[in-house]
C-alpha cells in the first residue's frame, strides 16, 4: 500500500472515484421506494485503509505542498494555473510534486517492521 511513486500517484488520483457524495455525509438516503441496501457507498470500506494512510502521510509535507497535490490530483489543473495559484515557476511545480511523492512513498518505508 503505497509502497511505491505510481501507487500514491493512483491513490491521490483516484481519491474521489469511489465517493463522490453530493454531500458531506457517510451514508447514501435512498429514494422513496427505493432499496439502497445498508446506505454505505459501494467501494467506501473497500478503499478505507488506503485512504486513511493516504491521509496520514499528507499530514507529513508541508501544507503548500499538500495544496499543490490537491490541485494537481483532485482538481486536475493545468500546471500553468496551478503555478499562478501558488506563485511559483512551472519548474517548481514538478519538483515540489516530487519531493512531496517521495516524502509520502518514504513515510511508508519507516512503518515497515524490520525483517530479520
Amino acid at each position: 500500500m503505497l509502497g511505491s511513486r505510481e501507487s500514491v500517484v493512483m491513490a491521490l488520483v483516484t481519491y474521489t472515484d469511489w465517493w463522490q457524495p453530493s454531500t458531506t455525509s457517510v451514508m447514501q438516503v435512498p429514494r422513496r421506494g427505493a432499496s439502497n441496501g445498508d446506505g454505505i457507498r459501494p467501494g467506501l470500506l473497500e478503499t478505507l485503509d488506503l485512504r486513511t494512510e493516504l491521509c496520514r502521510r499528507m499530514q507529513l509535507i508541508r501544507g503548500r505542498d499538500r495544496e499543490l497535490l490537491y490541485l494537481w490530483y483532485l482538481e486536475q489543473l493545468a500546471v500553468s494555473d496551478i503555478a499562478k495559484a501558488l506563485r511559483i515557476s512551472r519548474r517548481q511545480c514538478f519538483r515540489r510534486r516530487a519531493a512531496a511523492i517521495r516524502t509520502i512513498v518514504d513515510a511508508g518505508e519507516e512503518r515497515a517492521p524490520a525483517v530479520a
